[in-house]
């Protein structure tokens, strides 16, 4: 409970925490008996997280700026692998103070640094992070920045209600609602009754800024749900300057339909940890058509956002790693495949990439001595590489090999896209690394179940704030990377056990 739920380790000594065990007759451990244990399931899992960066290729790196309720910032980075059994893991590195005024150069100073600390320097080829500006930074290290997903929509969203001035005044007008009602004790309970008497939900209205588009939705869908019980309490507090005319009511359902586009793209993707980067272009395409059909019933705020959407995806398709992660994965193939010229384009890198994996190894044979390349899955299962560099195919087998790929059947889009790639035939072994290369990318900053929901968001950020910065590192690593890690929680128990004496 202490990593699940990231509590400090001394809630053991809260009242209400001593009592608990007190009243199942056993003796609460000290929090320097926590402490102790944790410092040792840190070390063991440090190693664990160690050994499996080692086993592994490619990974993929993301990046998480965040503050505290201190107004205090840290950065977290996870990393993100495919292993040999084709399954995603995801794995908290460390969480580091930045300064308070950061730039993107101190965030990849602290990257290059963790990249170093865990020596997967040369592994790290995309990074995906939540922090504005970071193209120029991040190409100097020699990686490709993605834009985290999530992060992107906000910024869509941001940049409209900049450009129009109208939607900006409204939104801002039902921000004021809300903060008025989260300020004020009389006008809640007067609202309490008010809902109660209409047999309303008893839904508050909680302070936001109007800077993300899921906390915006919420709160313009609960002003609308209960504008008559709102109006009661606002006539009856003589807040009238607050009162939202017919028209206004008329505009934010439109703005509603329009946020439900995205947040029906994406609700999806909140049960999953971390999507695939070949999420993106099809989530991207999809809330294209939505918009498109909410223009056409003369919605206002749908022509707004598609243009700024526009202007921020126009280009999706130019980007090798986006075409090509959504081009081997099964799913969504035939949507980057659609177009000639483009299909052209993707068939030739892929060629290039299948050609110089192997280009390297026959070209640099000192490399068959180096032990890392016996993780490499292609030439564990085919050992005959080793001895016979000249087994390495021809270009035409490696075009044969995709074609092959591209005569597939498409998969459901509720299937899992790396089981295809899982058990490979001998002749499609170098075309499955290719995939993993580009299907180890993730397309958020922060897994999926925090970026679109933002009541878990607010609760994580609240335990985070909670905990001593001292701590922060080890409680983050523990808490990120528990799912793996079965065996050490039991040997965690065991030893408290031991120490309760029970």
């Amino acid at each position: 409970m202490i990593i699940s739920d990231l509590h400090p380790h001394t809630i053991v000594e809260e009242p209400g925490f001593v009592q608990f065990f007190q009243s199942i007759r056993y003796d609460c451990p000290s929090a320097n008996v926590i402490l102790s244990e944790l410092q040792n399931l840190f070390l063991k899992t440090t190693g664990f997280v160690q050994d499996q960066l080692e086993r592994v290729r490619y990974v993929t790196l993301t990046c998480e700026a965040w503050k505290t309720t201190a107004s205090k910032t840290y950065m977290t980075t996870s990393c993100h692998l495919i292993d040999d059994g084709w399954t995603q893991k995801s794995l908290v590195l460390e969480t580091t103070p930045l300064p308070e005024a950061y730039k993107p150069s101190n965030v990849v100073v602290q990257l290059l640094r963790i990249a170093k600390n865990w020596r997967i320097e040369n592994k790290i080829k995309v990074v995906v992070t939540n922090v504005d500006r970071m193209e120029k930074e991040m190409e100097k290290c020699g990686w490709e920045h993605i834009a985290c997903f999530a992060n992107s929509l906000d910024v869509v969203f941001k940049v409209t209600l900049i450009l129009s001035s109208d939607w900006r005044e409204l939104v801002q007008r039902c921000c004021d609602i809300a903060e008025y009602f989260s300020q004020n004790v009389e006008a809640q309970s007067q609202l309490k009754e008010a809902q109660s008497k209409r047999h309303l939900s008893s839904y508050n209205l909680v302070e936001c800024k109007a800077d993300k588009w899921i906390s915006s939705l919420q709160i313009l869908e609960r002003i609308e749900v209960q504008r008559e019980a709102i109006s009661e309490v606002l006539i009856n507090v003589s807040k009238v300057d607050l009162l939202l005319s017919e028209h206004e009511h008329n505009n934010i359902n439109k703005a509603i339909l329009c946020l439900r586009a995205f947040q029906c793209v994406v609700r999806a993707k909140t049960a999953k940890q971390y999507s695939l980067l070949s999420d993106i272009i099809p989530q991207v395409e999809e809330i294209k058509k939505k918009l498109t059909e909410l223009q056409q019933s003369q919605n206002e705020f749908a022509k707004e956002l598609a243009q700024r959407f526009d202007c921020h995806f126009g280009n999706i398709i130019e980007n090798d790693w986006l075409t090509l992660s959504t081009a081997l994965d099964l799913r969504y193939r035939d949507i980057v495949l659609s177009e000639k010229e483009k299909t052209t384009h993707i068939k030739n890198k892929i060629i290039c990439e299948l050609d110089g994996d192997q280009e390297v190894l026959f070209r640099q044979p000192e490399l068959f001595r180096q032990p890392e390349l016996f993780r490499r899955p292609e030439l564990f299962r085919r050992p005959e590489l080793f001895r016979r560099p000249e087994l390495f195919r021809q270009p035409d087998s490696l075009e044969e090999a995709l074609n092959r790929y591209l005569k597939k059947v498409m998969l459901p889009r509720h299937w899992d896209p790396l089981a295809v790639w899982n058990f490979p035939k001998d002749d499609d072994l170098d075309l499955s690394e290719v995939a993993r290369k580009y299907l180890t990318v993730v397309s958020t900053a922060v897994p999926g179940d925090i970026a679109y929901d933002m009541e878990k968001a607010k609760r994580v950020a609240g335990r985070r704030s909670s905990l001593y910065p001292e701590h922060l590192n080890m409680m983050l690593f523990l808490n990120g990377n528990s799912s793996y890690l079965r065996e050490q929680r039991s040997c965690f128990s065991h030893n408290l056990l031991e120490k309760l004496k029970i």
